[in-house]
């Protein structure tokens, strides 16, 4: 019993270590992104585009992340009379706690965040005898959500999903705009502690 005993104590011993090795002290990453924007005019529009992340980690299974995305949306269409062009472009930029609950220690990494901000959206319509008009907002962003990280190499991880409700304000005195948005892509850990 007392073997047993003493077994289990060096094994504890060394592998507490081991565990708080497996903790990046940075992480950064991109990918791409999806949005599904609802518009002022209580429509919804699909938007792709991009997004880049980032974490520092701060305490145990707490990290303070941050992300900036740009999302498009382009149409273009053609009559007998006019043809139309139009683009609508979102960029947001956040900041936010991000918690890893399971830690980094597994294959699979699981997270959770929530990130508050600021978005920009512009507007560009350019109709064929007519003159262009272009608006743009800037106003306060929250999201909330998370997304799992699967490990292949010992610094990189791919971004299996990430799943966020958002809600922005980019219009003053208008109602909030529930949005949601995914994204994949690549991790890079640096500095493992």
């Amino acid at each position: 019993m007392k073997n047993l005993i003493g077994l289990f104590i060096l094994a504890l011993i060394f592998c507490v270590p081991a565990m708080a090795q497996d903790v990046p002290k940075y992480e950064i990453g991109g990918g791409v992104a999806y949005r599904s924007f609802d518009q002022f005019s209580g429509t919804r529009i699909n938007m792709g585009g991009w997004a880049a992340y980032g974490d520092y980690h701060i305490w145990r299974f707490i990290n303070v992340a941050g992300e900036i995305a740009g999302t498009y949306n382009r149409n273009s269409s053609s009559g007998s009379v006019n043809k139309t062009n139009s683009s609508t472009d979102i960029y947001s930029f956040l900041v936010g706690p991000q918690l890893y609950p399971f830690g980094h220690a597994h294959k699979i990494t699981a997270f959770a965040h929530v990130l508050f901000g600021g978005g920009y959206y512009t507007n560009h319509v350019n109709q064929v005898g007519f003159t262009p008009f272009s608006i743009s907002y800037f106003g306060p962003v929250w999201m909330g959500g998370g997304g799992l990280d699967w490990k292949f190499r010992e610094h990189w991880s791919i971004r299996l999903i990430q799943a966020d409700y958002e809600q922005t304000r980019l219009l003053s005195g208008a109602p909030a705009q529930t949005n949601y948005r995914a994204s994949i892509g690549l991790v890079y850990r640096f500095r493992e502690k």
